[in-house]
């Protein structure tokens, strides 16, 4: 039998007063914070409710100076900003690591969070792109090697790239890796690509004034001869090319052909001196060829042809947009003729520069050797 309980006269106890600690319900997440609010470390392995895992990740989500969209996520773990710079380091070397070895959709992202990172903890992915921590090269170097052979629309990026962007200014080191690269891949369009860039090649600062321009606008187009494997044609057209002789004295392109880089390029000589076998007069315009550097010795015998631009009818230009000037006529309106300048190697090999091989292996041909050639410089 259950008797109601009746207070006694003197009871203290209100009647309204508050049940006691021991009718409570539990709290379940009392007991996974500790008392001054941080994570409680021996019970990090439990599950922690959705609440609590979201306000983890938007607190240590990385933030860019102009802020990061809403919904984007950071590919680094929880904690960043406790992590050493190297730590840092080696993680972005990792992640960056991946993606020239396996093609990402995300590397756009990925690579913004490696340079917020860097950015926040004071390092430089410039510096990290050009340093030679995967298999003795560096990032570049493979993302040419394992560049997909397909180009990317022009909406798109691909890792090469954003890469190239994010690693300005590029050092003689890495740009040497950048022509073993495309060298190896024997991708003459990469190169001519990256040819057209201020970091590659930047142009004088007389070139840009004549032309405009902040990078070579000049075409180079290779062909290798069916039936020869070692035979080659260089289809090439300078963009007002006796104007910048004369005032910027050099004129100069690069090209891959045949497993070597190739230059050509034609300068003014300064003074009367004596070069590669040459006697070259002060003020004469002369033509080099040669080899650059990771290229194997070979010999040359080849012919430079200078043909008057509106009849060079069997030129890949020909489908090409024509400059916007117009090329010098003859009194007569007659087609010029054809300049024609053999070139060829002497009693050695040509051969990339090298500090055992000096004076540099060139071939040089002054344009006064024909008659025409030497005409180009009083037009």
């Amino acid at each position: 039998m259950i008797l109601e309980k009746v207070p006694f006269p003197d009871d203290p106890t209100p009647t309204d007063a508050p049940p006691s600690y021991d009718t409570l319900p539990p709290n379940p997440g009392s007991s996974t914070f500790s008392l001054d609010g941080k994570v409680n470390p021996y019970l990090q392995s439990y599950p922690q409710s959705p609440e609590a895992s979201g306000s983890a990740e938007s607190s240590t989500t990385p933030i860019s100076p102009r802020g990061r969209p809403k919904g984007s996520k950071s590919w680094f773990p929880f904690g960043q900003a406790a992590r050493t710079a190297r730590e840092v380091k080696a993680t972005v070397q990792g992640l960056i690591r991946d993606l020239v070895k396996l093609e990402n959709p995300s590397s756009m992202a990925i690579l913004q969070s490696c340079s917020e990172a860097c950015a926040a903890h004071g390092l430089e992915l410039s510096s990290i792109l050009q340093e030679k921590t995967i298999e003795g090269h560096t990032p570049l170097y493979w993302a040419i090697i394992k560049r997909p052979p397909e180009p990317p629309t022009a909406h798109d990026r691909d890792v090469l790239t954003s890469m190239l962007a994010l690693a300005e200014p590029l050092s003689s080191t890495t740009l040497s890796e950048i022509r073993l690269a495309c060298l190896v891949a024997s991708d003459q369009t990469l190169f001519q690509r990256l040819r057209r860039s201020p970091a590659f090649a930047p142009l004088s600062g007389s070139d840009q004034m004549i032309l405009e321009a902040s990078v070579p606008p000049d075409d180079v187009v290779v062909e290798d001869v069916p039936g020869d494997e070692g035979a080659f044609a260089v289809h090439f057209r300078f963009v007002k090319f006796q104007t910048r002789m004369r005032v910027s004295k050099e004129v100069k392109i690069e090209y891959i052909a045949r497993g070597r880089i190739w230059s050509l390029s034609f300068f003014v000589n300064g003074s009367r001196t004596w070069r590669s076998g040459k006697t070259l007069e002060k003020g004469a315009w002369v033509a080099c060829m040669a080899l650059l550097e990771h290229s194997p010795p070979t010999w040359i015998d080849s012919r430079l042809i200078i043909d008057d631009p509106r009849c060079s009818t069997n030129s890949p230009f020909t489908r090409m947009p024509q400059p916007e000037f117009s090329p010098p006529t003859s009194p007569r309106g007659q087609f010029k003729p054809t300049i024609s300048l053999r070139m060829k190697s002497g009693t050695e090999q040509l051969s990339p520069p090298s500090a055992a091989h000096w004076p540099p292996s060139e071939i040089l041909v002054p344009l006064q050797e024909s008659l025409m050639g030497n005409s180009l410089q009083y037009e």
